[in-house]
Formats: C-alpha cells, sequence, structure tokens
C-alpha cells in the first residue's frame, strides 16, 4: 500500500515531467532550504533536484510586493510539503506543450482548478489567479519554425499574415497577491535564461490575469434584464389575451399565437418569387457555417499551422471563396427593391418619406435590441483565459460605436473593430437602399437614358474595385489569418459600400427585367435553357474556385489579374444566381426550383434575419469560453457548424415571434392605416 505522500510525489513526478526539462548548475546544485527541512517530505536526490526545479520556476520568489513574495515563499513550502493546494496551483499551470510545430501555441492551463484555490496562510488569505504569459518570436525564429513544420521559405510571402502576429502562450497559476510586475519580471528573467540565443519577447496584461469573482450586474444591466422580462411577460399577457379572443388589433400584433401563426402560414400569392426563399436561408446556413470556420481559425487550435495546408486544397475554397454568399444577399435585396418600386409607382406617387421610414424601422429595431444586449449582459454568460479578450473584439465596440451602428455608418465611422462584426453587410444594404432611387427613378421615367445611367454607375462601381485593388495591390483572395477583420483589405476594400455595389445593382436592375417580364413568364427553346445553365454553372464556379490560385506557392503575384478577378468574380457569381432566379420564375427551374420554393424555405426565410443578428455573437461566446485548444479540420468545422445551424433555428424564432414580428406587424399597420403603400416588406 502507498501512503499519501507517496501519491503525491508521484503525482508532482508526473506533472513536472511536461515542465521545462533544464535549468542552471546552481539551481541543480539547491538543496532543501534549512527553514523548510524540518517539515519537509523526504525526497531522495532526484526527487528533491526535480522539486527544485518546480519551485524555481512556478513561485515567485523574488516578487517586487511583499505580499505577493511571502505568499510564494509559502507556495514552496508548501510544494515541498505535498500539500493539496499548492499541488493544485502547480497543476494548474503550464508546462511546455507538445505539438508546437504543428501549431499547437496555446496552453490553457486549468483555469477553472486555479481560480477555485482558497487557502487560508500566515501571510493572509490566498487564492489562486491565472495569468496568460505571451511569448513573442522575431521572423527569424518564425521562419526556422515553420521550414521545421515543412513550410518552405518560398511561401512565407503568401503566409505572413497568417504567422506574423503568433505568439507561444503558458497559462500560470499564482497567488492572487502578485500583480503583473511581479509575474512579468520572474518570468521575463526565467524565458531570458532558458532561451538565451533566441530573440523572445514577453507581454503580459492585467486584463491576461483572471481571479474568481462575485457575480455583479451595474445598474444599467439590471435595467436592461429587468426590462426585457417585463417585456416578455407583456407579450405573454397579450397571448393571453389574444387567445381568450379579446378583438383588439394591438392583442393581435403582441400576440405569440399571431406570430408564430404568420411564421408558419402556407400564404401564396400570383407573382411570388418563391426560389427566393430558398436562395435567402442557403446563403444564411452559408454564412453561418463560413463564420464557424473563421472561429476555428481566429482561436486556439492545436494544428493551426496545418490551416495552412489545408488552403492549398481545393475543397477549402468553399470557405475561402463562399465570401461570395454575401452578394446574393445583395441581388436579392435590390431586385426586390425594385420589383417594389416599379409595381408601386406604376399605381400612386411614391411617398419617399415612407419609403425611406418604413425600411429604416424595419431593419433597425431589432439590431438595436440585439446592439443592446452586446453592450451590456453578454460579459456575464461565460469566463476564460480568452473572455477578456473576445470581450474587446465584442462588445467594447458596440459600448463605444453603438450609435454609428444603428444609424449604419459604422463601416465609414469606425471600419475596426465592428459592433456585431456580421452586420456591415446590413449597413451596406441600408446605405444602397437609400441611394437606389438614382437608378430606379431614371428607368421609371426615361427608359432609354435610366439603361445608360444604369450601365455607367455599374461600370463605376467596376473600376472603383479594380482600382482600388490595383493601388494597394491586394491579393485575389481574402487573406486567410485570425487577424482578418484588422486588414486593410477588410477594413478599406472587403465591407466598403463603394466596392462592393455592383452586386447590388445587378440586384436593382435584374429586378426591373422581372416585374417587366409577362405573366405567363418568357418562353425560350431547350437548348437555350441548357446552355444558360451551363454558362450559370461555369460563372458560379469560377467565381467560388477562382481563389485557390492565389494560395499556391508557385502562383506568383500578379498585379492586374488579382485587380480584375476581385473586380468581376462577384459580379460573375451574382450574374450565375440570378440566371437560377429568371430560369425558377419562368419555368426552367425543374428540380432545382422544387426545392428552392419547399415551404419549409418560406418559413425559415422569416426568421433568417434573427439568425443573423445573433450567430456571430453566441459562437463568439462558445469560443471565447473556451478552456481548452480546439482541433481544426472539415470534419470537426462542419460538426460545429451543425450545431450552430440547429442552436440559431432555435433561438432566431424566439428572437423573431419576441421582437422582430411583433414590431413587423406594428408597423404594417401603422403604414396601412397612413395610406402608405405595403409593398415594401422586403429585406
Amino acid at each position: 500500500m502507498h501512503n499519501l505522500s507517496d501519491i503525491s510525489i508521484l503525482v508532482v513526478l508526473f506533472l513536472s515531467s511536461g515542465s521545462f526539462c533544464c535549468l542552471t548548475k546552481e539551481h541543480e546544485a539547491e538543496r532543501v532550504p534549512p527553514e523548510t527541512s524540518e517539515t519537509a517530505v523526504k525526497l531522495n536526490l532526484k526527487q528533491n533536484l526535480l522539486m527544485n526545479q518546480v519551485v524555481e520556476i512556478y513561485t515567485l520568489k523574488d516578487a517586487i510586493g511583499a505580499s505577493c513574495r511571502n505568499h510564494s515563499q509559502e507556495l514552496a513550502i508548501a510544494l515541498r510539503n505535498l500539500e493539496e493546494w499548492a499541488i493544485k496551483m502547480f497543476d494548474s499551470s503550464s508546462k511546455l506543450q507538445t505539438g508546437i510545430l504543428h501549431g499547437n501555441l496555446f496552453d490553457f492551463g486549468d483555469y477553472r482548478q486555479c481560480i477555485s484555490i482558497s487557502q487560508a496562510n500566515l501571510s493572509g488569505h490566498l487564492r489562486g489567479k491565472h495569468c496568460t504569459l505571451k511569448l513573442h518570436p522575431d521572423e527569424f525564429l518564425l521562419k526556422k519554425v515553420l521550414s521545421l513544420g515543412g513550410v518552405s521559405t518560398k511561401r512565407w510571402g503568401k503566409i505572413k499574415v497568417f504567422v506574423q502576429n503568433s505568439t507561444l502562450s503558458w497559462s500560470i497559476c499564482v497567488p492572487d497577491s502578485c500583480e503583473v510586475p511581479d509575474v512579468l519580471s520572474h518570468f521575463r528573467k526565467l524565458i531570458k535564461g532558458l532561451t538565451e540565443g533566441l530573440n523572445l519577447s514577453i507581454s503580459l496584461r492585467g486584463s491576461d490575469c483572471l481571479v474568481e469573482a462575485a457575480e455583479s450586474f451595474s445598474s444599467i444591466e439590471l435595467v436592461v434584464i429587468f426590462g426585457s422580462l417585463l417585456y416578455v411577460v407583456g407579450i405573454g399577457a397579450f397571448t393571453v389575451a389574444d387567445a381568450l379572443k379579446f378583438q383588439s388589433g394591438v392583442l393581435q400584433i403582441f400576440s405569440l399565437r399571431n406570430s408564430v401563426r404568420k411564421i408558419l402560414a402556407q400564404n401564396h400569392s400570383k407573382g411570388d418569387l418563391d426560389c427566393i426563399h430558398g436562395l435567402r436561408v442557403l446563403s444564411t446556413f452559408y454564412v453561418i457555417i463560413g463564420h464557424r470556420y473563421l472561429m476555428m481559425m481566429f482561436f486556439p487550435v492545436v494544428n493551426s499551422l496545418q490551416i495552412m495546408d489545408w488552403i492549398l486544397y481545393y475543397r477549402s475554397t468553399a470557405i475561402t471563396g463562399g465570401t461570395l454568399c454575401v452578394d446574393t444577399f445583395f441581388m436579392i435585396s435590390g431586385a426586390l427593391v425594385s420589383i417594389a418600386y416599379f409595381s408601386e409607382s406604376s399605381k400612386r406617387n411614391i411617398n419617399w418619406s415612407m419609403f425611406y421610414f418604413y425600411r429604416f424601422l424595419r431593419i433597425t429595431p431589432p439590431l438595436a435590441v440585439v446592439v443592446l444586449w452586446h453592450c451590456t449582459v453578454i460579459q456575464h454568460f461565460g469566463s476564460g483565459p480568452l473572455w477578456n479578450d473576445m470581450l474587446d473584439i465584442v462588445q467594447k465596440p458596440c459600448q463605444e460605436y453603438w450609435w454609428a451602428a444603428v444609424l449604419h455608418i459604422q463601416n465609414y465611422v469606425h471600419p475596426y473593430p465592428l459592433c456585431l462584426t456580421q452586420t456591415w453587410y446590413l449597413t451596406c444594404d441600408m446605405q444602397y437602399y437609400l441611394l437606389s432611387p438614382i437608378l430606379l427613378v431614371p428607368l421609371k421615367n426615361h427608359k432609354a437614358l435610366g439603361l445608360i445611367n444604369f450601365a455607367l454607375i455599374y461600370a463605376l462601381s467596376v473600376m472603383v474595385n479594380f482600382y482600388l485593388a490595383w493601388v494597394n495591390k491586394y491579393n485575389g483572395a481574402v487573406p486567410v489569418t485570425n487577424q482578418l477583420f484588422e486588414t486593410k483589405y477588410f477594413q478599406f476594400h472587403y465591407i466598403a459600400p463603394h466596392v462592393r455595389a455592383s452586386t447590388y445593382i445587378i440586384g436593382l436592375g435584374f429586378g426591373y427585367v422581372l416585374h417587366r417580364r409577362p405573366h405567363e413568364g418568357v418562353k425560350i427553346g431547350k437548348m437555350w435553357a441548357v446552355a444558360g445553365w451551363i454558362a450559370c454553372i461555369i460563372a458560379i464556379l469560377a467565381s467560388l474556385v477562382g481563389c485557390h490560385i492565389f494560395f499556391l506557392e508557385d502562383h506568383e503575384y500578379n498585379q492586374l489579374e488579382s485587380s480584375l478577378f476581385l473586380a468581376i468574380s462577384r459580379s460573375s457569381w451574382t450574374l450565375g444566381i440570378a440566371w437560377i432566379v429568371w430560369a425558377c420564375v419562368n419555368g426552367y427551374g425543374g428540380l432545382i426550383n422544387d426545392i428552392l420554393s419547399l415551404h419549409a424555405f418560406r418559413i425559415l426565410g422569416r426568421i433568417s434575419y434573427g439568425m443573423y443578428l445573433l450567430h456571430m455573437g453566441i459562437q463568439y461566446i462558445m469560443s471565447g469560453a473556451a478552456k481548452a485548444p480546439g482541433y481544426f479540420s472539415d470534419f470537426t468545422s462542419l460538426y460545429a457548424a451543425m450545431g450552430d445551424l440547429c442552436l440559431m433555428v432555435a433561438l432566431g424564432f424566439l428572437f423573431t415571434i419576441l421582437f422582430e414580428a411583433p414590431l413587423v406587424q406594428g408597423l404594417t399597420f401603422l403604414i396601412r392605416n397612413r395610406g402608405g403603400f405595403d409593398y415594401l416588406i422586403v429585406l
């Protein structure tokens, strides 16, 4: 039988095996300090040498602060005595992790065990504090590590953006009395001695040191929480009143029964573009899946460098080229606005104030609700070593620039970091909507001049895209990096309305074409229909897969090639999507039209706005609350994405019936009562 001390020795020996393997001979020669020799557990020579290393590395005996120094001395004594709380503190700290050459750069330690440590000592009560140190290598060391991982120096120019900000992160559990200068000075000295000859710098921020704190809410957070609860209770009361058959238009507007009935309704009117519901939902799913891949790239995984191998396969273009799905939204939105305008203007004069007023109120209040949650209560949904970094990306921009988000101007006012990153699309879409009469009115009043105006503005949008890509020497593909949102490409090209306008303009023109079609549809020969589908497939695949060449090691950067691809690939994709809609509307869609027109897509389409607003915040919360690194692969990413989709359908449905649907129904009620036009109920 083994006693407790024997077992504890085995635990420490096992845990220490992954620690720093060598110290100086001076450290190895140390023995148990005289003041602890009477109480320390009996160790043999090798065990004692190993314990000396553990104490030397993980106790801050030369700390600047007196309290930290005293607690560190008590930790050293407790470690030699193999006391439970000290072993837990050591166990919670990182040892040199495996797989660094594959990109396992972040060791979380044991966050929960560390911050749960609580011990009464002679120097005062001691609690665990979890600190994450970051070691920053220079470019030479990065290239050396990559070469050991099989990455040639020739690829450096293409992957530099992915690895240039890489850090090796270690988690250390220390007494809570130890401040950042205590921890940083100790490990700077230690790492400098162990890595002599390597150019490494070490950093530690106050936000990277975490302790267990009691849950507290600010006054504004309490107002938001209780206000939301009162609102939900009010919705419940309206629902009960509606169920009891009280006759009131207001009751029905805020009744869950009425909202659910409208979401599930099978209402179908002649002229509906049924296939658009399927395209919208599939594009929303595509966005959610793509953002799940981004989360796998943004947050620590044990094989992050394998992502650079992944992008060399054609299958990766489904994600790296999948940003085109946003252009499907632009095309659909432009087409619906155009159809609505020409249909309404043929009946009466357009009420332009209502044209803009309805659109702003249709989009903004649901957005404002989500922005409010991000500004306040989101910080209480998790914790962990990455949590504060995640809040800097998700919460802080909303707290400082919420007004830019709800006014739909943040892509110009504050392009990084964005409040609700995914809503850059809504901002662009709103700006396009506001400017759409520049194209629509001339087309309505003078067809020839309108078409010339349309062609000129479209050509201008393409030329602006080409010019900015040319002068900034952007590569033809979206940069694959965990710093994507910090890149100039994302801030001044990818989300810039003046760059992305071409696909919305195509949508406006396509809506005009659909509006003018005969009621029985346009008839073309079978061979022309087949040719159209072939051209559609080629256009979509060329746009999607075309970016692959820009990631290849042997492909030299060509300024003209990259600029042309960025300028025309989105239009090519959009024209392919436009053909799908045109073919389905005119009877040439076949099975594709049957699938896209399923009633299930109509239901999901009605909750897709809520799904779009909520999904990225949920993904950030799940990733930011991680306590261990993940593993990147197509299977794990898709598996996680399927969970995202199921969760988003549920949350999107709840958000729609509680917030979005009552608002839309209320606005529709007001507009109809005031004689406004009700056809512009489009996203």
